[in-house]
């Protein structure tokens, strides 16, 4: 019989801590609402998968790496069976900073984040599950277009979102109570802007309460392809309310129709790929570049202009950068994930491509490295596009953006991963995405 584990931990950090996701300049002065590291470990005779939910923007790699090599030692699992994601929340700690305040809380984040899912193995009871989803809209598209064809930061209503919202139940097979929910959804947790010096889990926090106070049981919130989808209610606490609400409320829906079996299917695969970046330009236009971003952001960009420099003085042109891809399946749904910020046409020609609307695909997955726009999204620019490795490159190390094929490569090897052994279709969906491949380095 198939086993499931649940686990939560409080993970807040100490006020005064430096905020991410937005440049503020002091720091977490009230703690609206605690944050928590939430693991779930799954067991079938073949294997055992662990995924754990931490509310933050996105730690480094290198320190997701940390959490995962800690949980594999302490479960006797490999890696590859181990997968983090974060909420993406931008009014939560900061974890890459050098200050002391801030390493000294990523240690204790590290440390409880592993005992989660320890805690969680410990836990293991028989469990049967269920999938559902239905339509909600609670993201906007934001690149909005603007004159002379260029694209800034606001709303596009004709733009793509993925609008769906899914559901991966848990319950006892003997007593029918919930063990815990799996939440999929696609919008940027940004409700609350820069304004705010509350430490908060933004609209995943919340509808989190919600659900958790009305079905007795854990729940995470497992952020799509929201690399171009924001909010779509912005700015204050009632609109925060307001996504809760509205995005519970559609979770709550899809209860009753559930219909739940023993676990049959469930497997995890990563794979990783070499990303290349975007060539370098010549100095004159790093300068601009660096510039301009300078004037417009309000950020210091003096790091990324001179390592760019050195490097052209080098006459190293092109970087490239390790992309690992992790899935996880579990019977006929699955969520395959990256640690950038995907847009969400790449999440929808996944599903298509699939014919499964129980496949999600998403970000903010074993880390953090920047966006990952489609290759259509390079003649408008943009800050997704242009300008976020300027702002964070020299953090995370994605110096250039990628070249315009990444996002395809991307989609052929998510795609690879879910239809190989896939439920319906699988030596088909493996000949079309191994076509799409062959195609791309032709």
């Amino acid at each position: 019989m198939s086993k499931v584990g649940v686990y939560k931990v409080d993970i807040t950090p100490p006020l005064g801590i430096d905020f991410i996701g937005y440049h503020r300049p002091t720091g977490i002065s009230n703690i609206d609402e605690r944050i928590y590291a939430t693991a779930f470990v799954f067991e079938s005779k073949e294997t055992k998968p662990v995924i754990i939910s931490i509310d933050n923007i996105g730690m480094l790699i290198k320190d997701t790496i940390i959490i995962r090599e800690q949980i594999g030692k302490e479960l006797k699992i490999p890696l590859e069976n181990i997968m983090v994601v974060y909420t993406h929340t931008h009014s939560g700690p900061a974890t890459a900073s050098n200050k002391q305040v801030v390493q000294s809380y990523k240690t204790i984040l590290i440390t409880n984040a592993v005992k989660a899912a320890v805690r969680a193995n410990e836990n293991m009871q028989p469990s049967e599950v269920g999938w559902n989803v239905t339509m909600g809209e609670i993201g906007v598209n934001r690149r909005e277009i603007l004159s002379g064809g260029k694209v800034g930061v606001g709303i596009n209503i004709n733009g793509v979102v993925d609008n769906r919202i899914g559901l991966l139940a848990i319950k006892h097979p003997a007593t029918g109570r919930f063990q815990g929910l799996l939440v999929f959804c696609t919008a940027h947790p940004n409700v609350l802007k820069g304004d705010s010096d509350i430490l908060s889990a933004d609209y995943p926090g919340r509808t989190r309460d919600i659900l958790q106070d009305t079905l007795y049981c854990p729940v995470i919130i497992i952020q799509g392809a929201a690399g171009n989808v924001n909010a779509n209610y912005r700015g204050s606490k009632e609109a925060l309310e307001k996504m809760a609400y509205t995005l519970s409320g559609s979770v709550l829906t899809m209860i009753p129709s559930i219909n739940y079996k023993s676990i049959s299917k469930l497997r995890t695969v990563s794979t990783k790929l070499s990303m290349k970046l975007k060539d370098i330009p010549e100095p004159d236009v790093l300068k601009r570049m660096a510039s301009s971003v300078a004037e417009q952001w309000g950020v210091n960009t003096d790091k990324w202009l001179t390592v760019l420099l050195d490097l052209h003085r080098q006459n190293i042109r092109q970087l490239s950068i390790d992309l690992e891809i992790q899935l996880l399946q579990i019977n006929e749904g699955s969520f395959s994930g990256i640690p950038m910020e995907p847009f969400s046409e790449t999440a929808l020609e996944i599903k298509n491509k699939l014919k499964n609307e129980l496949a999600f695909f998403g970000g903010y997955t074993n880390g953090y490295l920047g966006y990952l726009p489609t290759k259509e999204a390079y003649r408008y620019g943009g800050y997704e596009v242009e300008l976020n490795p300027m702002v964070y490159g020299p953090t995370t190390d994605l110096w250039m953006p990628p070249v315009e094929t990444s996002e395809m490569i991307a989609v052929h090897n998510a795609g690879y991963q879910i239809g190989n052994r896939s439920v319906n279709g699988g030596p088909k969906i493996r000949k079309h995405f191994t076509n799409l491949f062959n195609q791309m380095n032709n």
